[in-house]
């Protein structure tokens, strides 16, 4: 991947305040708004869970309230692994130092896959490897929920929204935003699909099943 494309890889002073920043873009909406998200995937109890781009591990703590299953977390950043570490203990919660393109030894393992505004910034051979592996780690069953960008022409968009893509995001965004993600996960076997839209339909998480 051409990283200076990239900015779902983040490390060194932004890592430290990822979730202020997160916070501050979205308005100080980012908290409730995630909140919703995880009542979302209607976790269960004993869920297994694989975050992809775990980051600070936010994400996790609120999912350690709805599961007591074990919740395993994948990120390259050291300075977001060492903040997850300390944010979100327990004992059905492990983090690792692991890139999400490359093969794991989970197989067949979780209920649930998640990541979280991750895909729109890789380059789309290597979105295909991240998607095979959430497939592979899945059991029968089981769910992908990916939280991204919804698929939409920004050319019809206010000013704002373009002024985010042109300035704020990676230039891969703007190509995500075009992919039919249903028709990709498809192709990797996933069957049926659930999808809850956010932020007047900008975001949407999309849960394939597989």
């Amino acid at each position: 991947m051409a990283k200076k494309l990239s900015k779902v890889e983040i490390d060194g002073i932004e890592a430290l305040f990822y979730d202020e920043i997160m916070q501050l873009i979205s308005g100080f909406t980012y908290q409730k708004f995630i909140e919703k998200v995880i009542r979302d995937m209607n976790i269960s109890i004993n869920d297994t869970i694989l975050d992809f781009g775990s980051g600070t591990a936010k994400n996790i703590c609120l999912m350690k309230n709805y599961t007591d299953g074990l919740i395993v977390g994948f990120d390259t950043s050291k300075n977001m692994i060492r903040q997850a570490k300390k944010r979100c203990k327990g004992k059905n919660v492990k983090i690792f130092y692991h890139d999400i393109r490359k093969p794991h030894p989970f197989k067949n393992q979780f209920d649930i896959v998640f990541v979280s505004f991750v895909l729109h910034g890789f380059i789309d051979s290597d979105r295909n490897r991240i998607i095979k592996n959430a497939y592979e780690s899945l059991k029968e069953g089981g769910k992908f929920c990916i939280l991204d960008y919804n698929e939409f022409d920004l050319e019809s968009k206010n000013i704002f929204v373009k002024a985010v893509f042109k300035y704020g995001e990676c230039p891969l965004a703007s190509e995500f935003i075009k992919i039919d993600l249903k028709r990709k996960l498809k192709d990797f076997g996933f069957k049926t699909f659930e999808e809850h839209l956010y932020y007047s339909s900008l975001v949407r998480l999309l849960i394939a099943n597989k």
